[in-house]
């Protein structure tokens, strides 16, 4: 232990040995956060002697935790029992699974996944609200974020209802009932509830709360950040009047604010606990000072912050550059070009990051990368267990542990023979029954099932053996294999030729074999617990840029990039109403939050940084033409190299003053005439007013059906009316 303690810095020693008072943490990108974090856990155990299963550390990714457990493993190889390290999500399952009676749930209850929760509400507005066209316009996933913002408010579905003023709120309120009633006939809750439920049952039983503060003899966050006010209580009920508590994150680098993290409750924690201590880890290992240098700079121009300067001893490296492009495509030639230099130079594919702010930005540079046989990989694509026959796949599980209608509807639906039309049959007999889908088919009389289809008997027998076939093996992957194979699903894959869907099962079967072989069975343990544990398992999983691939050039967004780091990065796209986004343009705050997205970027680079943007060609993501990002012009120009479009360009940034960007903002008469409020006339779209004048663009708002569109100023199909 001593050894270890020897390899930090005195800010990094200080955090680790600090144990007495309620510390915070202000950890600089790359300043070995982690390494301090794994250090203190085993601090804690070593030289505390907190027994590990006693000590309690939380964060927000599935590799975050991962990495956390397998550093202090590495450090104390034989623990004889494990610290709890998770994610806040499968902490709170956990807590859950040990008081499900509290609130009315079975012990065997599921965590739906967004995929479920999308059918659910399609369901619900087609039995309940087909009246209403306009609830229809509403995708699933915005009436699935509203919810949540209502779960996470601590807002009933009652209380939605009462607080609502127009017809369609209301109806959103009352969908929102009706889903809430639907998750307890199939006993399963949503993301949101594992916490929620959680606040709810510490916060109404004081004798459960009391035995929870004391499984924990210390408590740890990571990416404190990050945390939302419901998180933030449920710390705050395990360690108020103790002194049990770290925490650890950037206020710079809090980029989360549409989920409900809020920068405050990091700057305000010595507020919160008035006895607290802080301390900043302000040495960074892994960029070279150039980079810091413009890192620091630009967060500066951040009002609600604290503030920090991070440094590095290496002084190597080269100024970051920001180049201009004319167009999207030039852009991608632009980093194409560079990287094919730095593969000479001796730098690997997998060296090299380009992140940008919307996924949308990556279409020029997939095709410039094909067109050039650059090897690539796009992170923020379908994850595995959201590809259909992975979700197929485990309905049939679900089915057999659960019964729930919706597993079963999906088993249904992924089988030969049997399409919508029976399912809906099935469904009104069922009811008519008084039955639930699942014994309709299984355990009443197959006469039923044979007056809706001749195509159901096979599927009835494979339900019912499969019960046998687990009962006698206790394998997950042996019961699924059985299942898939007897079911005619395997041969329909087969059949079709959908062989990277087989190599998917394959892989399932992989993944469910490693499963069955570190499961621990409890005692007394006979239904079907261990497929209840392997689903919640699965529904955990969150969306880590985690599975990076050797020997590729990986794409990817600021948030996906959250977290990680290497030698090379382009950010791409750092255009005005791109980034920062056009909708953040007029709230301080959102600014505030772009600029740390932006902080973020920078920081991910370890050896050299490349800013791109483009200045000239008209976007319809912008609605104009494509004008450099303000933040460019928050740079120092003494901290980075431009280079513009020809050999010879002056930095058009340099010297910049409040007149230049007084100029920026000017609504100017443009060359053709128009000017805001001009009535105008187009040979399609109509009568129109103008509404914004930008050089050589101008956005119209037309009366008819066509909105606000941006336009031409030399389009001849459109002219002023007197």
């Amino acid at each position: 232990m001593n050894n270890l303690l020897l390899e930090l810095n005195e800010q990094q020693l200080a955090a680790v040995t600090i144990t007495d008072r309620p510390l915070r943490i202000v950890a600089g990108a790359g300043s070995g956060k982690t390494k301090v974090i794994t250090t203190k856990i085993a601090y804690l155990i070593e030289e505390m002697k907190i027994p590990a299963y006693k000590i309690l550390a939380v964060t927000f990714t599935n590799k975050a935790a991962r990495e956390m457990r397998d550093r202090v493993n590495n450090i104390i190889p034989n623990l004889t029992s494990n610290p709890h390290i998770s994610t806040f999500h499968a902490w709170c399952s956990r807590i859950l699974r040990e008081e499900f009676e509290l609130i009315n749930l079975s012990k065997n209850f599921l965590i739906i996944d967004q995929g479920d929760q999308v059918a659910i509400i399609r369901n619900l507005i087609n039995e309940h609200f087909s009246h209403l066209p306009e609830l229809k316009k509403y995708t699933e996933k915005k009436i699935i974020y509203r919810i949540g913002n209502w779960k996470n408010e601590l807002i009933s579905p009652i209380e939605a209802i009462e607080d609502c003023y127009s017809g369609l709120e209301r109806a959103i309120a009352t969908l929102y009932q009706k889903y809430e009633e639907y998750l307890k006939t199939i006993n399963s809750i949503d993301f949101n509830d594992l916490q929620v439920l959680v606040f709810k049952i510490f916060n109404e039983n004081s004798e459960t709360l009391e035995k929870w503060r004391n499984r924990y003899d210390y408590v740890m966050v990571d990416e404190f950040q990050d945390t939302n006010d419901l998180q933030f209580d449920l710390i705050k009920f395990l360690t108020r009047d103790k002194n049990n508590l770290t925490v650890v994150g950037d206020p710079d680098q809090t980029i989360y604010s549409w989920r409900g993290a809020k920068v405050d409750i990091i700057l305000n924690f010595n507020k919160t606990f008035t006895n607290g201590v802080s301390i900043t880890l302000n040495e960074n290992y892994r960029s070279t000072q150039k980079i810091l240098d413009l890192a620091n700079d630009f967060i500066n121009n951040n009002k609600n912050r604290e503030e920090k300067e991070i440094f590095t001893n290496n002084q190597a490296g080269d100024a970051p550059v920001v180049k201009e492009c004319e167009s999207r495509n030039d852009e991608a030639r632009y980093v194409t070009l560079k990287i094919k230099e730095l593969i000479q130079q001796g730098y690997e594919y997998k060296d090299i990051f380009v992140l940008y702010r919307l996924n949308a930005w990556s279409q020029e540079f997939e095709k410039e990368f094909q067109n050039n046989k650059i090897p690539f990989q796009l992170i923020g694509g379908i994850r595995f267990k959201d590809r259909r026959v992975i979700k197929e796949a485990n309905a049939f599980l679900r089915t057999l542990a659960t019964q729930d209608e919706q597993a079963v509807e999906r088993v249904l639906k992924s089988i030969p023979k049997v399409g919508d039309v029976t399912i809906k049959k099935l469904k009104e007999k069922a009811m008519d029954m008084n039955v639930s889908l699942y014994d309709l088919i299984v355990n009443e009389d197959e006469l039923h099932i044979n007056q809706v289809s001749k195509h159901l008997n096979n599927i009835r027998e494979v339900l019912a053996k499969s019960v046998d076939v687990y009962k006698e093996s206790k394998n997950i992957r042996m019961t699924l294999q059985f299942m898939l194979i007897e079911s005619g699903y395997i041969k329909k894959l087969t059949d079709t030729e959908k062989k990277e869907d087989i190599s998917y099962i394959d892989s399932l079967y992989d993944q469910l074999e490693n499963f069955d072989k570190s499961y621990q069975t409890e005692v007394n343990e006979e239904g079907t617990e261990k497929i209840i544990s392997y689903l919640q398992e699965e529904a955990l999983l969150n969306s880590d840029a985690d599975d990076i691939e050797a020997q590729k050039v990986t794409l990817l967004t600021v948030h996906a990039a959250k977290g990680l780091e290497n030698k090379v990065v382009f950010v791409v796209g750092l255009n005005q109403d791109i980034f920062p986004g056009r909708l953040s343009s007029n709230s301080a705050r959102e600014i505030e939050e772009e600029r740390r997205t932006l902080y973020v970027a920078v920081t991910r680079a370890e050896e050299k940084l490349f800013i791109t943007y483009i200045k000239g060609e008209f976007s319809f993501i912008s609605q104009a033409e494509l004008a450099p990002s303000k933040f460019i012009k928050e740079f120092n120009q003494d901290l980075y190299s431009f280079e513009g479009r020809y050999q010879k360009s002056i930095n058009p940034f340099a010297n910049m003053n409040s007149t230049t960007n007084a100029l920026h903002q000017k609504q100017a008469k443009n060359v053709d005439g128009y000017e805001k409020d001009d009535i105008v006339e187009h040979m399609i779209f109509g009568e129109g007013v103008v509404i914004e004048v930008n050089g050589p663009t101008m956005k119209v708002a037309f009366s008819s059906s066509y909105g606000v569109m941006p336009m031409s100023v030399h389009d001849a199909t459109i002219s002023k009316k007197n």
